[in-house]
């Protein structure tokens, strides 16, 4: 019986040991699992980046994400931290790489989820400056923001564009409100703000028209267009501010960068299919200088998609992923890549398997007859009484050793037969010796 087990359980464990093999194979197309933490450099408070990232987080804390939002000075801060590996994901001002204003080639390893939102500059001077071209400010004092800002590497596009270089006027580092009060009192001339909705600085200073004038790129934006291919012309409506207050008076059209949501190459596909969802879920409604439904958006992209995010955008959510948690859903889809190679190993084991263990219970017998077959042989040679003894011992041996053998009742009709040829044998051993000259 335990003979029997264990040549059971030996052509089992054969197709066991195959089928690990082959899930281990398997595995290894299989993609990782999602992090359970992501990193998310924001913003300036107030800013529409760390509303966007503010967004973000909570719905990744519902798909059972645990999330950092780290407040950053801007888009080449938060550029700098995704470089750096310190966060997973970053909004990012585009053209800062077109614009020259960081190192192009450190962004190899990068990656866009796609576009967010507009971004426009808003660029105000004081009417008292005298300045026939408000870009040309050399000698001015002008805010242009904190070292690490989206808005100080905007402006410094916009005056480069103009021929105006970083050292022919006074920069000021001082950005939001701080900077529109500066502008009031006269301690700046100029003041720059990069924003995809007027903030608390910038309505301070739409509601100081007598002060302070709005800069109109009507005239000139195709050619700022030209010159900075990432910027594209977006109109804030005459009273798009305030209609109460018919501010502004007139239609002022502003120069706007794309802003998108950047990551590291190697991010986890699910979790970017995710943060896709995410995104669409935060920003398909209608934005000040976008239409319902531009973002989020896939289109000119300074930097690559990942596959998994052009898959989200291109056939959306998975079935799985509209009516499963987020976890459970990826670890279905990880599941599944394993269950097609176990099937296709397991269907083919299933059949192989029944037809290995009748052919070992068979040889097992088999084996008995090459036994018998060599002592019927010896049995027709021997000679003397001594020899068919020693041969008559072998045989009983054998006979004991059959009938010990345990096989399933399919088998066992291949047993008895062996058993009724030992009897055969024994008999012929058991005949007396035929006489010389005697036939046998």
């Amino acid at each position: 019986m335990l003979a029997r087990f264990l040549t059971f359980l030996g052509t089992w464990v054969l197709g066991a040991v195959l089928l690990v093999a082959g899930s281990a194979l398997a595995w290894r197309f299989v993609a990782p699992a999602p992090p359970a933490f992501v990193r998310l450099a924001s913003g300036p408070p107030g800013s529409a980046y760390a509303e966007a990232t503010r967004a973000y987080a909570a719905a990744l804390l519902r798909e059972g994400l645990r999330v950092e939002l780290r407040p950053t000075n801007g888009a080449v801060q938060n550029l700098a931290l995704l470089r750096a590996g310190e966060v997973d994901l970053a909004p990012v001002q585009g053209g800062l790489v077109q614009a020259g204003l960081v190192d192009a080639g450190a962004n190899e390893d990068l990656v866009s989820l796609g576009g967010i939102l507009n971004e426009p500059a808003w660029v105000f001077v004081r009417r008292d400056a005298d300045l026939a071209n408000p870009m040309r400010v050399t000698g001015r004092r002008v805010a242009l923001g904190p070292e690490g800002s989206g808005t100080r590497a905007l402006a410094l596009a916009l005056l480069a564009a103009n021929e105006v270089a970083p050292t022919a006027f006074v920069a000021s580092p001082l950005a939001g409100v701080a900077a529109a009060e500066a502008l009031l009192a006269g301690e700046v001339d100029v003041a720059f703000f990069v924003s995809a909705q007027p903030g608390p600085a910038i309505s301070l200073l739409l509601q100081r028209p007598q002060q302070v004038e709005l800069v109109n790129f009507a005239t000139r934006a195709a050619a700022y267009a030209v010159r900075l291919p990432f910027l594209s012309p977006v109109v804030l409506p005459r009273a798009g501010f305030s209609l109460a207050e018919d501010l502004p008076a007139h239609p002022t059209t502003l120069m706007a960068a794309q802003a998108f949501l950047a990551a590291r190459e190697d991010i986890n596909p699910p979790l970017a299919a995710l943060v896709v969802r995410v995104m669409q879920a935060t920003h398909r409604g209608r934005q000040l200088f976008a239409a319902e439904g531009s973002f989020p958006t896939a289109l000119n992209q300074e930097l690559p998609l990942p596959p998994a995010a052009r898959h989200a955008y291109e056939r959306g959510a998975s079935f799985l992923h509209q009516w499963l948690p987020f976890r459970w859903a990826v670890a279905v889809e990880r599941l599944w890549v394993l269950v097609i190679p176990l099937l296709t190993l397991a269907l083919p084991l299933l059949r192989f398997a029944p037809p290995v263990y009748a052919w070992q219970m068979r040889m097992r017998i088999w084996r008995g007859y090459e036994r018998l077959r060599r002592l019927e042989h010896e049995a027709a040679e021997a000679g003397n009484a001594a020899t068919r003894a020693a041969v008559m011992l072998r045989l009983r041996a054998l006979e004991t050793q059959v009938s010990r053998t345990s096989v399933p009742a399919g088998y066992a009709a291949l047993l008895y037969a062996m058993r009724r040829d030992i009897d055969y044998v024994r008999l012929r051993l058991e005949a007396p010796a035929p006489r010389e000259g005697q036939e046998t």
